[in-house]
């Protein structure tokens, strides 16, 4: 009935917290749990293998996580996708009460959930998407200031103690019907990383689709996972992903004002920043991100002839 994919890269030992959750907790039958290892080396998940607890695919190289998330689906013919982040933990009755809720409510098509971390403080994991007007609003801060006013696409405006119907809920916990999966030809794997779950979710909701955050539904998520050691290329992964889904579903005139922002005036605003907090590393890393970022026109998918090793 369900076929887990999680997408390894360099997280070895998160996934192996997060495996032995799903196989403590309560199924309503056993789940396959499918691992895509993005090129990197590793001796724990071979063992998975040889357990018979995981089903393991060996990318030779960092192929993306929205590629890696498509190889992960082929897998098996189960009814449900669950794409979860090698940074969770399932409890108990996480999985059972996700797919019978979606079982009892064939209007959803795609179901997330509440996700807290070790200090039991809950991520503001659901978005708006994105506008031209919503990025004004984040720029210039005023989400910050006047949240109730200027809504910025990430929902931190918003507690997620209650239940709602979103535009979007974050990869970390992101349950699908595969069929409904498959009807949209899946995650984009012009994506690298970021903003590939945001475009699956727009692409969804375009055809009539729904998407619900269930705050009934909890599981733990860490955040930042093995990207924390990587700053810059994060920063970079995450602007030039921001590029291609503002050029794919916005248009053009608001594509082209959001890039020369982004290209032009941010990068001084970042800087500004770091030398107000006296930050010289901060600073050299966002001079970094940027140099990889002017290295090709905007919007495009520089990543795809690269091989930066970044992380989901």
């Amino acid at each position: 009935m369900l076929t887990i994919v999680i997408v390894n890269f360099y997280s070895e030992q998160l996934i192996k917290n997060c495996v032995d959750s799903i196989i403590k907790s309560e199924n309503l039958e056993k789940p396959n749990i499918v691992i895509v290892d993005n090129g990197s080396k590793t001796s724990i998940l071979n063992d998975l293998e040889k357990e018979g607890v995981i089903q393991l695919i060996k990318n030779p190289e960092n192929k993306g996580f929205g590629k890696a998330c498509n190889i992960g689906a082929k897998l098996g013919d189960s009814k449900y996708l669950l794409f979860l982040n090698p940074d969770t933990k399932v409890y108990n009755k996480s999985l059972v009460n996700a797919i019978n809720f979606l079982e009892n409510n064939s209007s959803i098509t795609v179901l997330g959930c509440k996700q807290v971390d070790e200090n039991n403080r809950i991520h503001r994991s659901c978005a708006r998407y994105v506008s031209l007007p919503r990025y004004l609003n984040k720029l210039l801060r005023l989400n910050k200031v006047f949240p109730k006013i200027f809504k910025g696409w990430h929902m931190s405006d918003w507690d997620h103690n209650t239940s709602s119907y979103v535009d979007h809920v974050i990869g970390a916990f992101y349950l699908i019907r595969r069929e409904d999966f498959v009807n949209v030809d899946g995650f984009c794997e012009d994506y690298f990383v970021y903003y590939e779950d945001l475009d699956l979710s727009k692409k969804i909701t375009d055809v009539g689709g729904k998407i619900y955050y269930n705050a009934d539904i909890e599981i733990f998520h860490e955040g930042g996972g093995t990207s924390q050691n990587v700053k810059a290329e994060r920063l970079f992964y995450s602007l030039d992903s921001f590029l291609l889904f503002s050029k794919k579903h916005l248009n053009y005139i608001s594509y082209l004002i959001i890039a020369f922002f982004v290209l032009f005036i941010e990068p001084f605003l970042r800087l500004f920043s770091q030398i107000i907090a006296l930050n010289k590393i901060g600073f050299l890393e966002i001079i970094k991100s940027y140099k990889m970022l002017l290295y090709s026109p905007p919007g495009q998918c520089w990543c795809k002839a690269r091989k930066q090793q970044a992380t989901p």
